[in-house]
């Protein structure tokens, strides 16, 4: 069904895959995956809407490797006990899952608020925070809400992480932000509050529209927009940040793997791959600060600029590393977000142009090649994302064609 090879630790993954077959072991109407994190060998977890006589419930999973899943349901039990929540955690056994009904996670505490705002912060945001929308829900690591005032207007966004995660992307913000200039081409969201006895953050809503919820016709605007942005934030000091190393060659070797494990059959046209970028790898440029996860939905577009959220992954590398991911994105689009080459060509060209210093041609080949492998294709896997799977064989040997490119201009 996924296409992915056999995992003899969880040789009931595409179980937990099945839609159909999740719902009636959970005795649910309707059952739609909206998410999903698979590491080969370690886990998979879920995420489900499920629909029954009682009405529409979130719902996460996580498999274990079989036979410590009855060790984990027991440890859920005790913390789930102590915030009187019983029923909100069963075990399938035989699937070696855990199932954990919303509000309640593994790893995260205090998910309620984000839906149902505590008294004591409904003013935090100036207009009253009255409800709130889950917009985003990464079990075991963070969930984001829109804030609400009692006309459905957003006032805000809340986000809880795991451990200390919230602190440190609270910590990121303020730092690019210190010294920004009001009113610039680049926009960021500001820490409205931040709660870490409760591992709540608040920030104020940033303007925009996501970047792939605009007309395709607007991209070339849109990109020009980014660019200049870009500029800005690529100036930012990198001071405190960690290095951004997913993009060099430990992170292309050990992407090469995973997709050769989880895809045997595309291995040889992976290791071909890999061996074209690792011996035609560029010397690393100047190092800015990168935003370090550059998607669409991180992208909000406006007349007077873009802005930027969501910066936790932000970190300190070359331009030409975030500059090559955002080009992949463009020249070899995932299935659904389909743009014609001529549009493609002169979105590129806008990105470009508006941005100060753009690296050389070649070079931002090479990373847009190791994006299509390290990020698309790892992704495309690690999300269990069948149509983005199914499009693998083009995506590499479009990356492979790109780094012969790459090394025929030098």
């Amino acid at each position: 069904m996924s296409s992915l090879a056999p995992d003899p630790a969880l040789p009931r993954r595409d179980d937990l895959l099945d839609d159909a077959l999740v719902g009636s072991r959970l005795g649910a109407k309707e059952c739609t995956r909206l998410r999903a994190k698979y590491r080969m060998g370690e886990s998979l977890r879920a995420t489900y809407r499920l629909v029954d006589d009682t009405g529409s419930r979130l719902v996460s999973a996580r498999m274990f490797v079989a036979g410590k899943a009855p060790v984990q349901l027991a440890r859920a039990r005790d913390a789930l006990l102590r915030e009187d929540a019983e029923g909100s955690v069963l075990l399938d056994e035989p699937m070696s899952t855990i199932f954990w009904v919303f509000p309640h996670d593994r790893k995260l505490r205090g998910l309620d608020q984000l839906t149902c705002p505590p008294a004591a912060l409904r003013d935090v945001f100036g207009t009253p925070w009255t409800d709130g929308e889950l917009v985003a829900y990464m079990p075991e690591k963070a969930a984001t809400a829109r804030c609400l005032d009692e006309s459905g207007a957003t006032v805000g966004f809340a986000k809880v992480q795991v451990g200390d995660e919230g602190s440190r992307s609270v910590a990121a913000l303020r730092a690019v932000r210190r010294g920004l200039a009001e009113g610039d081409v680049l926009r960021l969201p500001d820490v409205v509050g931040h709660l870490p006895e409760r591992h709540l953050a608040l920030y104020s809503a940033a303007p925009g529209r996501p970047w792939n919820q605009i007309d395709r016709a607007a991209v070339p605007e849109a990109m020009a927009a980014l660019g200049a942005a870009l500029s800005v934030l690529h100036r930012r000091p990198t001071d405190g940040f960690a290095p951004f190393t997913r993009l060099e060659p430990a992170g292309v070797s050990g992407a090469g793997r995973l997709v050769q494990a989880a895809r045997p059959d595309l291995a040889a046209l992976t290791g071909s791959l890999v061996d074209a970028l690792l011996a035609t790898a560029p010397v690393p440029g100047p190092t800015v600060l990168l935003h370090g996860d550059l998607h669409p939905k991180n992208v909000l577009v406006h007349d007077a600029g873009v802005s930027l959220v969501d910066l936790d992954q932000a970190g300190a590398g070359p331009a030409a590393a975030e500059l090559g991911g955002t080009l992949a994105r463009l020249w070899c689009p995932r299935p659904g977000d389909e743009i014609d080459a001529t549009t493609a060509d002169a979105a590129a060209a806008a990105l470009l142009d508006h941005y100060h210093r753009p690296s050389a041609h070649e070079v931002l080949l090479w990373y847009a090649a190791a994006a299509l492998l390290v990020e698309r294709a790892v992704r495309a896997i690690s999300r269990v994302d069948v149509p983005a799977m199914a499009d693998l064989d083009r995506v590499l040997t479009t990356a492979l064609g790109w780094t012969a490119r790459a090394r025929s201009r030098r």
